[in-house]
């Protein structure tokens, strides 16, 4: 049995790890080794496996542990050298790294823990430097003390952990970088190809969408990062998935509130609504949007409520005999989440004789089970239970408590953005924007009724989803980014042409087309258009080599809207405005904005570009392509409940 499927048979995956990794990082992403052990079990929780932990001291010890065929996977910083490549195989790369010489003087002793790609390099670079033996699970912690205690003079490290280690001793300094730039990668089994692809394929998925560090943000350093982040869960009411749209009621308000600031909106979907507090409370987003009831209990958890964005009234719902008065609840069995606030309605209804069912359904599924006659009743929001009655007519509508305001919730000290969203909502409350975007979705019935037929459910994204599977299959591209992109590109249109000429799917020009070997009359076929613009988009990739992984894809996104060449102009001028020519978001999507003034396009090696058309095109992908994975995310924890 080949090792993935062996590994898929027993059950387990088998990781290896490093021990005493306090201050180990992965170079330029920032991820620790604590987030290391993370990112392998979530891999292996994406495919329905436990996680055995095996532990080595050094990197050595690791690869050993692969050799042996006593560990799957190697989970670890481990630099990708040609002498481990005889002995393994690796993952795709998480990142990009040079080697620093740090120390005091670089004329002395040398240090490096053994059985560390390290030593080669000091062997290379400085073979007549006497040698200090350092125990190879020596952290970089023990390595900085060893110089400052005059032990040795100096070591080798990666760029990000050296940058740890120079911020924390003002004894040591950077003395060289040394070339080339160093793939940093996983361990895997030679041969282990099907396992390799897995793992590639939920890294690259990763660390495009890497979500960065967890941080409780007040509103400066919002704008500092010019983007909110918007915690919410997936429902017809408040964000779901159009073909290639991001809608819902609670979305598109904060879009606008984010737009009127200036900021840009991230959203992070929760597998419910008690997971949303846990998200806000471990720093994961800045506001929840989910259709919230201020409750005291909610209050308790940490958090600050809006004011109302909407009224509306708890409702009794069913599909036969319709409860009208609190006196019809005698005998029935209502259905709620235990998790919301129509659970704490119904506990202060005690001296009524019914029964109360909690199931750990969202409420829009209670609802389609009541129309579907498989629940007697259930309690929900009124807007919901409209929402829910326009497509099963046999619900009905019953008795109505007190109306209440729904409200969006922030972490009780952001002062600042809850007055800011209370402002909003000051301006708005029942004005236009706030009218049309509930008749949009509570009132319009035919637009209700599209929305309804094209809402993304299932597992298919487009029309277009096995072709785009079949022209990546040889690329490690993830299919999904493909049809975020071709939904930016044409609104899944084989027809589409741009004013510029640019025809089909995924809008390649007719010249890029010939250069491929396609016959540009072509394009408009879904087979040859998608193939095109997937080998263009391989291409892209391939002009920016030396980036970290994530990076690497968002640069090819805006290589292939705006031509590389315009990227590398933004390149070079995100390093004459001191921004980070190797980081997209917030650094050269900022320079490339500056390439519409004239003064800074003057002195661009390729001239004028349309910056904003182009950093839109990527956030616009990357957010997609996010809402895609979050909505697969979806769908498996949803299975694995249902098998649970």
């Amino acid at each position: 049995m080949a090792p993935w499927a062996a590994i898929q048979a027993a059950g387990t995956l088998r990781v290896a790890v490093r021990t005493g990794l306090a201050l180990e990082s992965l170079p330029a992403q920032g991820l620790s080794a604590e987030q290391y052990q993370r990112l392998a079990a979530q891999f292996a929780e994406r495919h329905g496996l436990a996680v055995a932990w095996t532990y080595a001291p050094s990197v050595g010890g690791v690869l050993r542990l692969i050799e042996g065929g006593e560990a799957d996977l190697g989970v670890a910083n481990i630099t990708v050298t040609a002498e481990r490549r005889r002995r393994v195989a690796f993952s795709m790369p998480l990142t990009r790294s040079r080697e620093w010489v740090v120390g005091t003087t670089e004329d002395g002793r040398f240090g490096v823990p053994a059985a560390t790609s390290y030593e080669a390099t000091v062997a290379a670079r400085y073979p007549q430097a006497p040698r200090v033996p350092v125990p190879a699970d020596a952290d970089p912690a023990t390595v900085a003390a060893l110089i400052e205690d005059g032990a040795m003079d100096a070591t080798i490290m990666d760029e990000a952990v050296a940058r740890t280690v120079l911020r924390g001793s003002p004894d040591i300094v950077k003395l060289r970088e040394l070339a080339p730039l160093r793939d940093h990668a996983w361990a895997l089994p030679q041969g282990a190809g099907a396992l390799k692809a897995a793992v590639d394929a939920f890294l690259l998925e990763r660390h495009v969408l890497d979500e960065g560090p967890a941080e409780n943000r007040d509103w400066p350093a919002v704008v500092a990062a010019g983007r909110l982040r918007l915690l919410t869960v997936n429902t017809p009411t408040s964000y779901y998935l159009w073909r290639g749209e991001l809608l819902g009621y609670d979305y598109e308000l904060v879009r606008d509130f984010a737009v009127q600031h200036g900021l840009a909106l991230e959203v992070v979907v929760g597998a419910s609504i008690e997971e949303l507090f846990e998200l806000l409370a471990a720093g994961r987003g800045d506001v929840i949007a989910a259709g919230l009831t201020p409750t005291p209990a909610r209050r308790a958890l940490g958090v600050a409520f809006s004011k109302p964005y909407v009224r509306v009234r708890e409702t009794f719902v069913t599909a036969g005999t319709p409860i009208e008065r609190l006196a019809d609840l005698a005998g029935r069995r209502v259905t709620v989440h235990p998790g919301t606030s129509y659970a704490a309605t119904l506990r202060t209804l005690a001296d009524v004789d019914f029964e109360v069912v909690h199931e750990r359904r969202p409420t829009q599924a209670i609802l389609d089970a009541v129309a579907a006659g498989a629940v007697d009743a259930t309690l929900a929001d009124s807007h919901r239970a409209g929402l829910a009655a326009t497509f099963h007519p046999n619900l009905t509508l019953g008795l109505g408590f007190a109306e209440r305001g729904l409200a969006w919730a922030v972490r009780a000290g952001n002062r600042e953005l809850l007055h800011r969203l209370d402002a909003y909502v000051n301006e708005g409350y029942r004005g236009y924007r706030f009218n049309t975007l509930f008749n949009k979705y509570f009132v319009n019935t035919r637009r209700m009724a599209r929305q309804r037929e094209h809402r993304v459910t299932g597992r298919t994204l487009s029309p277009y989803d096995d072709l785009v599977k079949a022209a990546v299959a040889e690329t490690g591209i993830d299919w999904r980014l493909v049809v975020a992109q071709m939904y930016q590109e044409s609104g899944f249109d084989p027809d589409a042409t741009s004013f510029a000429g640019a025809k089909g799917l995924l809008q390649v020009l007719p010249a890029t087309a010939r250069q491929l070997g396609v016959a540009p009359e072509l394009l408009a076929e879904p087979a040859a258009g998608i193939g095109a613009g997937v080998e263009y988009l391989a291409w892209c990739l391939e002009r920016f080599p030396q980036l970290p992984i994530g990076e690497q894809v968002l640069f090819a996104l805006a290589a292939y809207n705006a031509g590389a060449g315009h990227v590398r102009d933004g390149r070079r001028l995100a390093k004459r405005l001191a921004l980070d020519d190797s980081r997209w978001f917030g650094h050269v999507e900022q320079a490339m904005l500056r390439l519409e003034d004239p003064t800074f396009a003057a002195q661009a090696v390729h001239g004028y570009a349309r910056g904003s058309e182009v950093t839109n095109y990527v956030r616009g992908i990357h957010g997609r392509y996010r809402a895609y994975r979050d909505h697969f995310e979806g769908l498996a924890a949803g299975a694995e409940a249902e098998r649970g």
